[in-house]
């Protein structure tokens, strides 16, 4: 048995023992004319009246039967009606505290003919026999359905609560694991495109080291460059990500949270330079953007040149950018082969293919859905692969990505 329950069925037995008491003390030292003189029954009928309050939180409705009937045969048997009346009538409150109203309606009955049997005993008015057997049983009725209802509003306010706090903690976890797909998709994005940059050109310098000093130099420059590259990307979005404090002064993030649109030409020379034959063009009117989907067609574009460098290395790439009054779309399309005798002396020479990870795509749709736009990705009939994404210009943010890996990463 719990504490709790220990605890109510002390304080019931309390209140019963004191019912119990105190009707014997009042037979004993008040004993009118008219009326039995109480004598060893009548401490045993107002005992037993008293009693079953010790269970009337479990087993109310047994409680106002018993407690009735050994009331009713302590009138028949002829003593004076006495404190023991009210144990029914406490019983019937209790009952209608934890019981539908219509079970309480249905115990009032008993409780009621009690009261009349006690007061034609008690020779009462008839008016007061009448009214007392009417009032008794709804007042009771009425503060103990009362408090059923506030018992049940309790209860619901409390499955309310639990369910909001499981609500908030759901949610919280939501929060982290979209930050961390989030901070997943920048590392990815960033170590992704400049490791590859700086494992192709170091297995080309590696290749040539000898028989071609300068195309080496110029290997491990760029693999150089890849990776300050990859630094300050890096040094960026640890900026985002640390804890300022009160102390911190404006310096404190002189880092750009994410690359824009800006600083496409500078990813495009730096897939020139990995030995890509990449071609940029830009037409229509540029439109303002959220920075959310400038950095969506940023880290797309980033990406898809990522792929084409680890997979097909030395390729044509044509990388348009389109704006239109609605939406920006962004193609990244190569031929799958190498572009010239450069291109060639590295596929040749070179790594032909760097292992992915497999998250590339996905990272892809997931920033194209939480921008409101869609990405396509595909090989293209005779040969290469092409990613598109198009973005509407008032971008409806979506909180619950979802991506679908493709062959390529």
């Amino acid at each position: 048995m719990s504490s709790s329950r220990l605890r109510s069925l002390s304080a019931d037995s309390a209140v019963a023992l004191g019912f119990a008491a105190v009707t014997c003390v009042a037979g004993t030292y008040y004993q009118p004319s008219g009326w039995r003189a109480f004598d060893g029954l009548g401490y045993v009928l107002a005992v037993l009246t008293a009693l079953p309050l010790a269970a009337r939180r479990r087993l109310p409705f047994l409680t106002v039967l018993a407690s009735g009937a050994c009331y009713a045969v302590y009138l028949g048997c002829g003593y004076q009606p006495s404190v023991n009346w009210w144990t029914p009538v406490i019983g019937l409150f209790s009952l209608a505290g934890c019981r539908p109203v219509a079970v309480a309606w249905a115990a009032a009955v008993p409780v009621a003919a009690v009261t009349v049997l006690s007061g034609l005993a008690g020779r009462l008015h008839l008016a007061l026999v009448v009214a007392q057997a009417v009032l008794v049983p709804v007042v009771a009725v009425f503060f103990g359905h009362t408090r059923y209802l506030l018992v049940r509003a309790n209860a619901r306010l409390r499955e309310v609560t639990a369910e909001l706090v499981a609500e908030q903690e759901a949610r919280a976890r939501d929060a982290v694991t979209l930050e961390r797909m989030a901070i997943a998709r920048e590392l990815h994005d960033v170590v992704a495109h400049h490791m590859s940059v700086v494992t192709i050109q170091a297995g080309l310098a590696e290749t040539v080291l000898t028989s071609d000093v300068p195309t080496a130099r110029g290997a491990l420059r760029t693999a150089a460059e890849a990776g300050r590259g990859a630094l300050d990307e890096l040094r960026r979005l640890l900026t985002v990500l640390r804890v300022q404090s009160d102390d911190d002064g404006p310096e404190a993030a002189s880092y750009e949270a994410a690359p824009r649109l800006a600083r496409l030409p500078e990813l495009v020379g730096g897939a020139a330079a990995a030995g890509l034959d990449v071609r940029f063009a830009q037409s229509g009117e540029p439109v303002p953007l959220p920075p959310t989907a400038e950095v969506c067609l940023y880290r797309v574009a980033q990406e898809a040149l990522t792929n084409v460098i680890k997979h097909a290395p030395g390729a044509h790439v044509d990388l348009t950018l389109d704006h239109t009054p609605d939406e920006v779309a962004l193609v990244v399309r190569d031929d799958g082969a190498g572009g010239g005798p450069d291109g060639r002396a590295r596929r040749s020479t070179g790594p032909k293919t760097v292992p992915g990870s497999g998250l590339g795509l996905v990272g892809m749709r997931e920033r194209a859905r939480i921008c409101g736009g869609r990405l396509s990705a595909a090989p293209r009939d005779g040969g290469g692969f092409e990613v598109e994404v198009v973005l509407p210009v008032h971008a409806r943010h979506r909180a619950d990505p979802e991506g679908r890996g493709e062959r390529r990463t």
